[in-house]
């Protein structure tokens, strides 16, 4: 029987986008087993369930397995392939799983010189977790009272393709996109309730660890329109499309809860609770946009010759947006009669919209001198004019206590216009035996000119502060590798990159506006081994080495550029691949990751004392950012009789970048987090046309970054059945 590695592995595995360590059997692979093969169905339905009892916050092990913790049951697939005639067919996909959320209808129906039609809705849950920082020395964890968050993402489509013989081919698509739910944020709040004294220090107690959460309500529609043909040695497509978008989503956030400052204020000598520091402030800000695009693209290419190709595109699109939102806080204030809910608002009905025209295009020279001489030569162009203004209300307290109310209106106005060049070059090479060398470069380079001005208040000036600035981009990427074949049992491949990029505004005029630049090189190269030591097993290994620099211009000529990141990454990793026989596989993978990024440590020393300020050690707040993690996977596959497979999985991914110790001065944010999961499987056909999947697991993950308040493990459970119709 053969083993189908894919059959076990649910899409929604562990630790998603990591590595799998899967724990080998002893095998029975040198048992005389004739292995009976596993049926593939053309029309089918499978039934499964999966049920999970977890121990500890289920709210991270959904978020981090990508599956329901209250498990779930449904049709995992349907499919349906039916000839209604010689020259019609009908295909039908569906799925409906409860907890996760999944479901897909859809329907083709497909005639033979005339055309097909593809509608269909799909729709599934990612999982998010509502909690926000921990906090070590005083044990400080806030989550949201409802961890459990989710975003649902769906979608509609139907597509008419027009096939006639000897005719152009016309498609006609309509898309239709939702997003709504609520998942988390990073934009934490902060919190005094750190066990830190408030005694005047430059270091204050306060630290961003306070959850906060989005809630998310987002629409996309498309509707296109694309024609393709063939002329003697032209290919043509030109595309007309409409395109529109309606987002509202709304930023809730809480800072300093609990807090209120006294009334009257006491001298700055006193030294108050962590209750009395700050003044608690609840915001919500909505970001509100509705935009529409109007556009066409066209893509067309000829052969010249049978050694030279040519390529051209051309793309234009205009785009309106509608911007709203506000950004209303309310913030608890003592006064001499109690504590009083005071509203205020950074952009009270924010109103407004940009105007974009771009167009866009390209050639391209496609050359095969020889059979083993390639070279592509191309030009990308783009030019693009955008307009824009906002209007609002500012509305602000003053006072003491900060009770009056007092509201002034903003306008906004700013102008863009940017020119865009890309040329690329693409060359291989293959005339020497067993060898294979390849290049790709590009360069793109941007400038365009600004002009913007800073808010006011339209009913005591005619006009804010102007700002004219040009700016520019420089972007290089250039790859150089090669793929050697050094035997017969083993490839060696090695690639060298280097991308540099470069972003500046210079002001200039009356109206002197940004001056700055930044600029970054990143140089590295990858190297991979493939060997075959025997038919029965072989290694692949990989290392990938990135090296990194940036620098930043303050206000020219005064501050010149100067260093300010430097960062490393090493990545090496390896996979062995062990067949000993057609009745079992055995998989090995390990990784290994270095990743830092350096900005002032440990260049920043001590701060000395100054005034009332005791001197403290900036390194211990500008801290390196550490990214080191392991990851291994080892996968083991076998036949146990003619009618049944098994599986046993493994999983372990590990990141020690804790860093508690720079509590005291700042936040730690360092990532120190074990998961370990563990699976078995067996696959068995029962008849014909019935084969049932069944899968046992457990899973664990160990996160002290969260002080362990993210611990979850537990039992899975997985039950699936595949019926032929």
């Amino acid at each position: 029987m053969k083993v189908i590695l894919s059959d076990f592995i649910r899409p929604a595995g562990f630790l998603t986008g990591s590595l799998l360590v899967l724990a080998g059997v002893h095998a029975r692979a040198a048992d005389p087993v004739t292995p009976d093969a596993f049926p593939n169905f053309d029309s089918y339905i499978k039934i499964s369930g999966q049920a999970a009892s977890i121990s500890g916050n289920s709210a991270a092990f959904q978020n981090r397995t990508r599956q329901p913790d209250n498990g779930g049951a449904g049709i995992e697939d349907l499919h349906i392939e039916k000839d209604l005639s010689k020259t019609s067919s009908l295909i039908i996909d569906g799925r409906a799983l409860t907890g996760s959320e999944d479901y897909l209808g859809r329907v083709n129906l497909a005639k033979t010189n005339v055309g097909s039609v593809d509608f269909g809705y799909k729709r599934f849950r990612t999982f998010y977790d509502g909690v926000g920082g921990f906090f070590p020395l005083n044990k400080e964890w806030l989550p949201l009272a409802t961890q459990d968050l989710h975003i649902d993402r769906a979608k509609f489509w139907i597509e008419a393709n027009l096939t006639l013989p000897d005719a152009p081919t016309l498609t006609l698509r309509y898309t239709n996109e939702l997003r709504d739910g609520r998942k988390d944020s990073t934009i934490w709040g902060d919190t005094d309730f750190t066990g830190l004294a408030n005694n005047n220090l430059p270091i204050s107690p306060a630290r961003k660890i306070v959850p906060s959460y989005i809630t998310v309500g987002e629409r996309h529609q498309r509707v296109e329109a694309t024609l393709k043909q063939t002329v003697k040695k032209t290919s043509f497509e030109f595309t007309l499309f409409g395109d529109s978008t309606d987002n509202a989503d709304t930023r809730f956030v809480t800072r300093f809860p609990g807090e209120v400052k006294p009334f009257p204020a006491p001298a700055t000598t006193v030294l108050l609770p962590s209750a009395q520091v700050n003044n608690q402030v609840v915001l919500a800000q909505l970001d509100a946009m509705k935009t529409k695009t109007t556009g066409f693209n066209a893509a067309g290419n000829t052969a010249l010759s049978d050694k030279l190709t040519l390529r051209m595109g051309a793309n234009y699109e205009l785009v309106h947006t509608d911007i709203g939102g506000d950004r209303p806080l309310v913030t608890a204030t003592q006064t001499a009669t109690g504590v009083v809910q005071v509203a205020t608002d950074n952009y009270q009905g924010l109103a407004g919209g940009t105007r974009v025209k771009e167009f866009t295009g390209n050639v391209a020279l496609d050359y095969q001198a020889t059979p083993t001489v390639f070279a592509k030569l191309a030009l990308r162009f783009q030019n693009e004019f955008t307009s824009g203004t906002s209007t609002y209300n500012v509305i602000a307290a003053s006072g003491t206590p900060a009770i009056t109310l007092a509201t002034t209106p903003r306008f906004d106005f700013a102008k863009v216009h940017q020119n865009e060049e890309t040329p690329v070059l693409e060359l291989r090479y293959t005339g020497i035996r067993n060898l294979a060398l390849y290049f790709n470069g590009s360069k793109r380079s941007l400038n365009g000119v600004e002009r913007d001005t800073s808010s006011y208040n339209p009913l005591t000036a005619t006009a804010g502060t102007l700002a004219n600035n040009n700016t520019g981009e420089d972007h290089g990427d250039y790859t150089l590798g090669a793929n050697w074949r050094a035997a017969q049992r083993l490839t060696l491949r090695a690639e060298v990159f280097q991308k540099g990029h470069k972003d500046s505004s210079a002001g200039y005029g009356v109206n002197v506006g940004d001056y700055y630049l930044l600029d970054s090189q990143f140089a590295g190269y990858k190297l991979t081994a493939l060997a075959k030591a025997t038919e029965q097993l072989g290694f692949t290994t990989r290392f990938i080495a990135q090296h990194g620099q940036m620098q930043v211009t303050g206000f020219l000529p005064t501050y010149p550029a100067y260093d300010s990141m430097d960062s490393r990454n090493y990545m090496i990793g390896e996979t062995i691949d062990w067949n000993p026989s057609t009745q079992c596989y055995v998989q090995l993978n390990a990784n290994a990751t270095f990743q830092v990024i350096s900005t002032i440590y440990p260049r920043a020393g001590i701060t000395p004392a100054a005034g009332t300020s005791a001197a403290f050690n900036t390194n211990q707040v500008l801290q390196n950012s550490n990214n080191n993690y392991v990851t291994g996977g080892l996968i083991a596959g076998f036949v146990a009789d003619k009618k049944t497979d098994l599986q046993i999985q493994l999983n372990y991914y590990k990141a020690a970048n804790g860093n508690s110790y720079l509590a005291p001065l700042t936040q730690p944010y360092g990532v120190e987090v074990r998961d370990f999961s563990a699976t078995v499987g067996a696959k068995r056909k029962l008849s014909d046309h019935l084969i049932c999947n069944a899968k046992v697991g457990y899973f664990e993950s160990k996160n002290d970054t969260s002080g362990g308040f993210l611990n979850f493990h537990g039992p899975v459970a997985y039950l699936a059945f595949d019926r032929e119709f």
